[in-house]
């Protein structure tokens, strides 16, 4: 995913704490899960990063409005109870809006 600078979009920053032996099942449903997704009204991209002790994975994805985020939130709510299992929400879901630097 190329990060961009340009336009008003929204970023979403989840950081989920898991463990070492839940970490890459958490980041398999994940891509599966996005994969499924990726072709829904506003969404840009969406990545990935592990942290190198297991202990947490974060996810960083952009859309084009917060609209667009909010009704795709509506629309898949229950299908993120599955990653909930294998991992908490150390933040809740956090927007922002783009920033030139």
């Amino acid at each position: 995913m190329l990060i961009s600078r340009t336009g008003h979009l929204i970023t979403l920053i989840n950081v989920f704490e898991t463990t070492p032996t839940q970490q890459q099942e958490l980041i398999e449903q994940w891509i599966r899960f996005v994969e499924a997704v990726k072709e829904e009204p506003g969404l840009i991209g969406a990545a990935l990063h592990r942290s190198t002790d297991g202990a947490r994975v974060i996810n960083y994805a952009q859309w084009r409005s917060e609209a667009d985020w909010a009704s795709f939130v509506q629309k898949y709510r229950e299908q993120f109870a599955p990653r909930a299992q294998l991992a908490r929400t150390r933040r809740s879901p956090s927007l922002r809006s783009g920033l030139s630097l």
